[in-house]
């Protein structure tokens, strides 16, 4: 018997019914999908909440060891700059997250908008990363214990989150996460109340400044281990006579540099955009990392951030002239956890191959056509022996990185020949050692190279276009006053034969060698207008100094140094300063209007044998 072929289909009725199961499932997964993308996103803003949070509670932490936060006596704080036609008001949500704790107290609550804490001093730029920086959310703190309660915040119009804040005049728990997930509702992210009560406080170590030829180096040893869970970034200020600009620093990632850039226009900074990989900045070992560690310090190359800088559309050049002494300094803080901002001071040269070794005594340039360092030195007999008698003192490394142009070099294979000369006797020159680079890195010794025939032959690896010279500092410290020395340092490719005569690279360098008279130097820098007095003092010989300052002037408590205080108006610093080199304190001045850069005498140190130097070395 033949098959039946069945060739009707589904019945209508049949058809709407598949139909009406797949629209109710579909509906049920939008809705999930919907709930679950709902719930991811308020977590991000939770966490937004928390950073902001953390970043405005170490702030204030610094107003009010500075004085500024308690400067504001009428119970609310005003700030620098006041936001026009708002001020900080009492909160209009009741506080419900905690039990009512806070209702009795005989406290000042207040809140503040974006807007105002931008502009206020409360979450200056750099304090938080700049995409959660610019948007929506309203802080509120505790006036007399200078503390913030809780954070709200938002990607969505400021507008539309105090309406939601607007809410709490309605008996409604805006704290709680289902009023701020309802649908329809502007979502909100918080943190504040009980939980923030939670949080541990951390004592962060000071970052550590130099200048190196070019260079810029932020040192944050905090990253040594705790990169991921402290988070710490450093706000990097460059300020010469005509120009400011500020760098956000921070690590993300093992080895990973993140870089936000700030131009000062008038009173506010302003956010350059430049090009995401910010190659500019990279993150590298300092000397006293231990090798296994993560990459800890921040270089900036000065004349590659300035291209990225004038090289976006818009931008005007920068007012930083060549070889202008700029002051540097880093504010070391955490949006992760909550700690005392430190900070570092140095000063240095802008783009400048000349570099003081008062500061540093390590030179790192890339390539370049000619150099010049000033290097101040002491006898070696005066030089502070170790705790088995021997003198020491700091050799001058000059580590000259990619000193070759790769363009020219196909096999690597490079030798150098070195020729020094002096403007006295040829006894005073150093004898200079020469070690190959350290893995590329250079600030560090490599392998010693032995002078063969007069030229010095590097292996064939990368890594060996690094080359490092020390100069003895016994050597150094023999010379006379106003000696200046020549270094003629050539490159060549290398043949079968020996050296070629073409292509080469050749390299000169000055170094003018300055003698020291055994005392430590100091300088004042102020104007009128500003809040605080800076002293920096440039270290000759190991010291733990004493600063007798102005009436009405106190140092900010804020200083990486331990400070205390042993009379009327003198302060003894504790922390014994190493020798060469360089510390700065800040002094809180009761007068704004005084400028104590103009006296000399206005602070004193000479009882420990600090002498005044008018302006920077």
């Amino acid at each position: 018997m033949a098959r039946q072929k069945h060739t009707e289909g589904f019945t209508v009725a049949e058809l709407l019914t598949v139909v009406a199961i797949l629209a109710i499932l579909a509906a049920i997964v939008g809705v999930s999908v919907a709930n679950y993308l709902r719930n991811l996103t308020l977590t991000e803003y939770d966490n937004a909440a928390k950073s902001i949070y953390i970043a405005a509670q170490n702030n204030l932490a610094d107003l009010q060891a500075s004085g500024e936060w308690d400067a504001n006596k009428n119970g609310v704080y005003i700030g620098k700059a006041e936001v026009a036609g708002e001020k900080a008001a009492e909160p209009t949500a009741q506080r419900t997250d905690d039990n009512g704790e806070t209702q009795n107290d005989g406290l000042h609550y207040y809140y503040v908008s974006a807007e105002f804490a931008r502009n206020s001093g409360i979450l200056p730029q750099g304090t938080i990363d700049a995409d959660v920086w610019g948007k929506s959310f309203i802080i509120e703190y505790c006036y007399e214990t200078a503390t913030v309660y809780g954070v709200f915040y938002t990607e969505e119009s400021q507008t539309s989150l105090n309406g939601f804040y607007e809410k709490g005049k309605q008996d409604i728990d805006i704290r709680s996460k289902e009023e701020r997930k309802k649908s329809g509702s502007v979502l909100v992210g918080y943190y504040g109340g009980a939980a923030a009560r939670n949080l541990d406080h951390v004592e962060l170590k000071a970052p550590s400044l130099a200048v190196m030829n070019g260079h810029i180096l932020v040192t944050d040893s905090n990253l040594d281990k705790h990169l991921l869970d402290w988070g710490t970034y450093q706000i990097l200020t460059i300020v010469g006579e005509k120009e400011t600009i500020m760098l956000r620093l921070s690590a993300p990632a093992f080895n990973e540099a993140k870089v936000d850039v700030y131009r000062k226009a008038g009173s506010t900074f302003t956010r350059v955009a430049v090009a995401a990989d910010a190659s500019f900045c990279t993150l590298r070992e300092s000397p006293s990392n231990e090798g296994f560690l993560p990459k800890n310090t921040y270089s900036v190359d000065i004349a590659a951030l300035q291209a990225a800088i004038e090289g976006v559309v818009g931008q005007d050049p920068l007012g930083f002239a060549s070889n202008e002494i700029v002051d540097l300094k880093s504010k070391g803080s955490s949006n992760k956890v909550l700690c005392r901002s430190v900070y570092g001071y140095a000063q240095g040269t802008w783009a400048a191959a000349s570099e003081d070794l008062i500061f540093t005594s390590n030179i790192m340039a890339d390539w370049q056509t000619e150099a010049t360092i000033d290097a101040y030195v002491t006898d070696d007999d005066y030089k502070v022996s170790d705790q088995k008698g021997n003198k020491t003192g700091r050799d001058v490394e000059i580590s000259l990185s990619n000193f070759y142009d790769d363009d020219t070099v196909s096999d690597n294979k490079l030798c150098y020949s070195l020729l020094m000369w002096g403007s006295g006797t040829w006894g005073e020159v150093p004898k200079v050692a020469v070690h190959e680079g350290n893995n590329g890195q250079g600030g560090g010794q490599g392998s010693p190279v032995n002078s063969q025939d007069g030229y010095y032959y590097f292996k064939n690896t990368p890594d060996t276009q690094y080359l490092t010279l020390t100069l003895p500092w016994a050597d150094l410290a023999k010379a006379k006053e106003g000696v200046t020395y020549k270094v003629l340092i050539t490159a060549y490719k290398v043949d079968s034969r020996g050296p070629m005569a073409t292509p080469k690279k050749t390299l000169s360098i000055t170094i003018n060698v300055h003698k020291s008279d055994y005392s430590n130097y100091y300088y004042v820098t102020d104007s009128p207008g500003s809040l605080y007095a800076e002293v920096t003092m440039l270290v000759g010989v190991v010291s733990s100094p004493d600063i007798t300052c102005p009436a009405g002037v106190y140092p900010d408590a804020s200083s990486s140094l331990k400070i205390e205080k042993t009379s009327s108006n003198t302060y003894h610093i504790a922390d014994r300063l190493p020798d060469q080199s360089s510390y700065s304190i800040k002094f809180f001045k009761a007068n704004p209007s005084e400028d104590y850069s103009k006296d000399k005498n206005a602070f004193d140190s000479s009882a420990s044998g600090i002498a005044v130097h008018e302006g920077a070395l």
